[in-house]
């Protein structure tokens, strides 16, 4: 590819050798829309004619975005080549430089199409931004193997474009390479008259506000190829405004002013509060429908079984999110997880306010620590959570203890932990560690939180334990947000013994802080991050849509004295810090967004509010008043349901019930809209805490 372009014949073999390298990309294009399921030309719901034609608009995106790279590409081993002295090497710095960047180009473009088979979203701006950080994590919990064919394949198609295929050209006729470039030419006229007819069908007119519109529009920007995706990314980006959002003024919003921590002291000495002890749970992926209480029809976790009993259960209770970065921490600090307007990675000392549970408890003379079996590292959460108020703070990434990954391999797991990138601690082990630290605290009273991992997808547990329910071996791989759906069943045993482990490893503190005196004066709550999904809305695992078995979770709460019983009141994890304060006598801080459920009376009007920001979805949604309403941001569309009629979220209503969608999406919006502007204004985290929508 380094011809001679002042000669006609070199710039002929130049371009024939770049209609080689585009008709290489074509077919791979095309073989990968053909074997993927939910591409555009898979989409049952056009006919082929439109198909067709989306494929075509497919191939002409494709074609600018590689005379793009080319361009960016060539011009970066030109210049590499000139800064850098003949003697030192140039030339092979220029051909490295070009190398490097055509690998990483094709790297890119098959993770975005692995991305795509898995969870129906090619990777555009806002997935870089939350994968980008940690590239290992991602590989941990998804698919090595699947990462490892990538990274070969573009490999070896690298090898051919950089080194064969122009030394191939080489040796070939002025004919061959006229004929290539006719051909070539006729192919880019046909694509490109496609795409334009495209656009002809799904807006001329009136069309565009038909059904078969806007399903192409949709299909064109969602499921069109990488470079498609990009394009469509780009166009929302520029065409974003502030204004977007519909609000309407009336509601009430809370302000409250920043509170120091002496003066809460202050109050809460005078209060004269139980210096009970406090342990949360935060148990991997617990849907609620796992347990009796819940609807659970077998034993899967028999020692939450019997805490339930002894405890108040209330059994409609939502998650603020449907993947973990989000969700984890929302019951330490009662605030919600929206901050931006796409997905948020917690920076080093942030300015606004966080006031965590374990802020105020150490203040106060508690003994407080973390022990997670997680890496708090994914989504900059451990930015978020030391706030210099936790005397012991363990997890994945700097425990002493071995972690695991997916494929068994110690040597991977040992690398990963010394880079900060480690798997995960087995439950066993997260456990033993905060046995040995409560063991050394004497009487002092402590808060301890501890984040189980075993019921993660791929629901690893060790050999040693007996599996009751599911399979010790599987003819398939369970994969992050894919496995054979007609499997879901037998994948769905398999989490039910992973959650059996986890009860396992719970049953082991419990008995040791009966043993120990401890449980007397033990307050425990005990929940999940967020759920599970098995195909129910067409899609796998979590982090993705936000339906009720992804985001309604267990909220169990004991104290003593507190009588036992079950709860139908809607509450959320704002609600855990507030609830723990009026159970301890503590008053309750004024950064809290959320309520105490044992204080305040049932409120049939009341809101939660939910988020999702990940690469499978970007939904925000709300309950209330016995509806949900869930708002699609890259379908563009509104779902609302009626829970008391249809649990399982089966009938959109959106079309039928316009103005109650309205009267929802109001408020929704107006909830984004506060949380989004709060976070983006430095100035006023300075004065006061995230506002309040009162219900």
């Amino acid at each position: 590819m380094d011809a001679d372009w002042r000669e006609p014949q070199s710039r002929r073999r130049a371009v024939a050798i770049w209609a080689m390298i585009w008709s290489v990309a074509v077919v791979v294009e095309v073989a990968l829309h053909i074997l993927v399921p939910r591409s555009a030309l898979r989409a049952d719901d056009l006919p082929a004619g439109a198909r067709f034609l989306l494929l075509c608009y497919s191939l002409t995106v494709l074609t600018l975005f590689s005379a793009l790279l080319g361009a960016v590409i060539k011009y970066a081993g030109a210049t590499l080549s000139r800064l850098i002295p003949a003697r030192l090497g140039a030339p092979w710095f220029g051909r490295g430089c070009t190398v490097l960047l055509v690998w990483l180009v094709l790297v890119l473009y098959g993770a975005s199409w692995g991305l795509f088979w898995q969870t129906g979203s090619f990777i555009d701006s806002q997935v870089f931004i939350f994968l980008a950080p940690h590239p290992l994590q991602v590989i941990h919990w998804v698919d090595l193997d699947v990462a490892l064919i990538i990274i070969a394949a573009a490999g070896a198609v690298t090898f051919v474009i950089v080194e064969w295929m122009p030394r191939w050209m080489a040796r070939q006729s002025l004919a061959f390479h006229q004929t290539i470039i006719r051909i070539w030419t006729r192919l880019i006229g046909l694509c490109l008259s496609g795409a334009l007819l495209g656009q002809l069908y799904s807006t001329w007119d009136e069309r565009q506000y038909t059904r078969s519109g806007l399903v192409y529009l949709r299909n064109q920007e969602n499921d069109s190829g990488p470079f498609a995706y990009i394009v469509s990314d780009l166009k929302k980006y520029f065409t974003r405004t502030a204004d977007e959002l519909s609000i309407d003024f009336g509601f009430e919003i809370q302000q409250r002013p920043i509170v120091q921590l002496n003066e809460y002291v202050t109050r809460a000495q005078q209060s004269q509060f139980q210096r009970w002890n406090v342990v949360l749970l935060m148990v991997e992926s617990l849907r609620a429908d796992q347990l009796r209480p819940y609807g659970g029809s077998r034993d899967v976790m028999p020692a939450v079984e019997a805490l339930a009993q002894d405890a108040r259960v209330f059994l409609n209770t939502y998650t603020q999110s449907s993947h973990t970065n989000y969700a984890t921490i929302t019951p330490l600090s009662s605030h919600y997880p929206l901050r931006s307007a796409t997905a948020h990675i917690y920076p080093r000392n942030p300015t606004y306010p966080r006031v965590l549970i374990y802020d105020l408890l150490q203040a106060l003379g508690y003994r407080t620590a973390i022990f997670s079996s997680s890496n708090e590292n994914w989504g900059g959460m451990i930015h978020y959570l030391e706030t210099g108020k936790l005397d012991r703070f363990v997890h994945a990434a700097n425990s002493k203890r071995p972690t695991y990954v997916m494929q068994g391999d110690a040597g991977f797991a040992a690398w990963v932990r010394e880079t900060k990138h480690a798997g995960s601690l087995d439950d066993r082990a997260t456990v033993d560690e905060a046995i040995q630290w409560i063991d050394g605290l004497g009487n002092d009273a402590f808060f301890v939180a501890l984040n189980f991992q075993n019921s993660h997808l791929p629901y690893p547990i060790p050999p040693d334990f007996p599996r009751r329910f599911g399979p010790a071996q599987l003819d398939f791989t369970i994969r992050f947000a894919h496995f054979p759906e007609n499997r879901a069943s037998v994948v769905k045993d398999v989490y039910a013994d992973s959650l059996a482990y986890v009860d396992a490893q719970i049953f082991r503190l419990f008995q040791y802080l009966k043993a120990n005196n401890k449980w007397s004066n033990t307050l425990v709550v005990l929940t999940g991050d967020h759920g599970q999904a098995f195909y129910e809305h067409g899609f796998a695992s979590h982090a993705s849509a936000i339906y009720d078995e992804v985001m309604k979770v267990p909220l169990i709460i004991r104290a003593p004295g507190l009588k036992p019983g079950r709860e139908d009141r809607l509450a959320q994890h704002v609600d855990v810090a507030p609830s723990i304060f009026g159970l301890l006598g503590l008053p309750n801080h004024p950064s809290f967004q959320g309520i105490d459920l044992f204080a305040a009376p049932p409120n049939p009007n009341r809101s939660v509010y939910m988020v999702a920001q990940t690469p499978d979805a970007y939904q925000y949604g709300i309950v209330r008043s016995g509806f949900k309403l869930i708002y699609d941001e890259r379908q563009r569309e509104y779902l609302l349901f009626n829970l008391a009629t249809d649990p399982d979220e089966k009938t959109n209503l959106a079309t039928t019930q316009p103005d109650l969608v309205n009267h929802l999406a109001s408020r929704l919006n107006a909830w984004r809209k506060l949380q989004i502007d709060y976070y983006s204004d430095p100035t006023l985290h300075k004065r006061e805490y995230p506002p309040i929508l009162k219900d």
